[in-house]
C-alpha cells in the first residue's frame, strides 16, 4: 500500500508535465530562414548579409534568451522579425517539430486602395 502512493503521484506527475508544454506564439508577420552569426552584429540569413539591431533578442528552444556570441558559426533555422531599418530584432531558434509547421501565409496588400 505504501509503494503505490509514490506511484499514483509519479503517474498524476507525469501526466501533468504534457500540460506545461505550449506552443510559442510567434508574429503574424514572422518570416523563416536559416541563420548563421558570422561576426556579431553581422549575420548571414539563407545566405544573405544581414544585421542584428541594437538590442536583439534571441530565444532558444526553450524559450530562453540567448547570447548570440554563444551560437557560434552554425545554421539555426529560425523564425525572426525585422524593424523598421531592415535589421533583424527578434528570433527565435526553432526545435525540429517547429520549424517542420508551416508559416501562415502572410496577408498581401490589395492594390484597390489606388
Amino acid at each position: 500500500m505504501r509503494l503505490s502512493r509514490p506511484l499514483i503521484l509519479l503517474a498524476l506527475t507525469l501526466t501533468t508535465l504534457s500540460a506545461l508544454a505550449f506552443d510559442r506564439p510567434f508574429p503574424a508577420g514572422a518570416n523563416r530562414a536559416s541563420l548563421v552569426i558570422t561576426d556579431y552584429p553581422q549575420v548571414q540569413v539563407d545566405g544573405k548579409a544581414a544585421r542584428l539591431s541594437q538590442g536583439a533578442r534571441i530565444w532558444s528552444t526553450d524559450n530562453l534568451t540567448v547570447i548570440p556570441n554563444t551560437l557560434g558559426h552554425s545554421a539555426h533555422i529560425v523564425n525572426y522579425t525585422t524593424d523598421l531599418d531592415g535589421a533583424i530584432n527578434r528570433v527565435w531558434l526553432l526545435s525540429a517539430a517547429e520549424a517542420a509547421v508551416r508559416l501562415p501565409a502572410k496577408p498581401t496588400t490589395s492594390s484597390q486602395n489606388q
